[in-house]
């Protein structure tokens, strides 16, 4: 055996494609749709009529009325297709027993003074639903003009904001240059003040007899560096003060920022809020308008003649009791005459033309396979392969059936992928395919 499973797998290595692509195997995805049974609308029959117990008389059984609803399940009168017949979409497939809906013929008249003492009522209604429009569109136009004001105001904001993180951006940078004046000027008056010393401690060493010629020099000196410690005084006092509105700059703007951010975003809160509003007050004329349409809707049906509405819904009723299929394919099973079936109870199956396979990949495989990537399946019953494209790559790896055994996925997790091809090919088929690369291998 175990030899034999190396000539297997040996054989399927040399059938791979040596020019990029992947081969794989896979089984043609069956199409069936379902036929169920419609609800038809039956009406209640009062078994107590014509039955009426003369007054004084005794009664059998109890006087209250009995009602029999014609119940849910409906019998199928007739079958129009068989098992493999080819249908279009359309055609009738069977049909229910429509004998009771006749009866509906009957209350029609009945139903017509009631729809026509409607017609009042439902055109206040549909008065009453243009004035609440109005005013919900009253109320848009407001919160619109509330939504533009806030998006103004948070621009403005915003503004503030971003010139306040620019000057605050600046700050640090002014402050380092005031600082370096204020310690150039700071030094320089201490050397002023140095100097002045000097030329005072000359001054006071002189002799009193000292001649006013050999004063003179000291004297300007010491009127120069007074004058000159004066404005160093003034520069350093004015720079004191520079720093001191700049560190002041800086704590506005320190607090001013966040308080910006704030007020932006309690700006966004109060436009989500009324862009909220907005989309309330729209699903809000929406559903006026939706009623509207069914009060309209409703007094066109209300002033029909009783004739016309007694054919209209009887037809409407037995074209409910013919089931017709909704799709071109083959019929794979049909219900039978005299058969009771509940609403919503498959009454037939059709298979349309399959056009996926579906296949498994190796992880390895998978990672070099994209989507619409061009494939081509070939299966036994045809002579030539059909082409198609990747359709879906599952994001998943699971453990494929017992029947999908390769080289590369046998008692494996493995990928699932969908080829969708130009041309239908029989349902469950097995089919060899071969699809197009989007990464080179390895």
């Amino acid at each position: 055996r175990t030899a034999v499973a190396a000539v297997v797998l040996a054989l399927t290595a040399c059938q791979q494609p040596d020019d990029g692509t992947i081969a794989a195997t896979g089984r043609v995805v069956a199409d069936t749709v379902s036929v169920q049974a419609p609800a038809l609308a039956v009406p209640r029959v009062s078994l107590d009529a014509g039955f009426v117990t003369p007054p004084g008389a005794p009664a059998a059984a109890s006087t209250v009325p009995a009602l029999l609803s014609l119940g849910a399940a409906q019998r199928v009168s007739a079958v129009e297709v068989q098992l493999g017949d080819h249908v279009e979409e359309g055609d009738v497939l069977l049909r229910f027993d429509d004998a009771a809906l006749a009866a509906q013929e009957r209350v029609a008249e009945a139903d017509v003074a009631v729809a026509k003492a409607q017609v009042a009522v439902i055109d206040a209604a549909v008065d009453t639903t243009h004035d609440k429009e109005s005013d919900l569109r009253d109320t848009r136009e407001e919160v619109e003009d509330g939504i533009a004001e806030g998006k103004s105001a948070r621009a403005d904001l915003v503004e503030k904001r971003d010139d306040a993180r620019a000057a605050a951006a600046k700050l640090p940078k002014q402050l380092a240059t005031v600082e370096k004046n204020l310690r150039d000027l700071t030094a320089k008056r201490k050397d002023a003040e140095k100097q002045l010393r000097e030329v005072e401690a000359t001054l006071e060493a002189l002799p009193a007899e000292t001649p006013a010629e050999q004063r003179a020099p000291l004297l300007e000196a010491q009127k120069k560096l007074n004058a000159g410690l004066k404005e160093l005084k003034a520069g350093v006092a004015k720079l004191n003060t520079a720093r001191k509105k700049i560190t002041d700059a800086q704590s506005q703007l320190r607090k001013a920022i966040p308080q910006l951010t704030k007020g932006i975003a309690t700006v966004d809160d109060k436009l989500a809020e009324a862009r909220d509003a907005v989309k309330k007050i729209d699903k809000a004329i929406t559903k006026l308008e939706d009623a509207r349409a069914t009060l309209k809707r409703n007094r066109r049906l209300a002033v029909i003649a009783a004739d016309d509405t007694t054919v209209n819904r009887a037809g409407t009723a037995r074209e409910q009791a013919v089931v017709r299929a909704p799709a071109d394919g083959v019929v794979a099973d049909i219900a039978r005459v005299g058969d009771v079936v509940a609403p919503g109870a498959t009454v037939a199956e059709i298979t349309r033309p399959a056009l996926v396979v579906l296949t498994w990949l190796a992880p390895e495989q998978a990672s070099r396979a994209c989507l619409d990537a061009p494939a081509t399946v070939a299966v036994d019953s045809l002579t030539a392969p059909i082409d198609g494209r990747i359709s879906r790559i599952l994001p998943l790896a699971a453990y494929p059936p017992s029947y999908h055994a390769t080289d590369q996925v046998h008692l494996t997790r493995a990928v699932p992928v969908e080829v969708t091809l130009d041309a239908a090919l029989p349902p469950g088929a097995p089919a060899d395919l071969h699809l197009s690369s989007c990464q080179p291998k390895g």
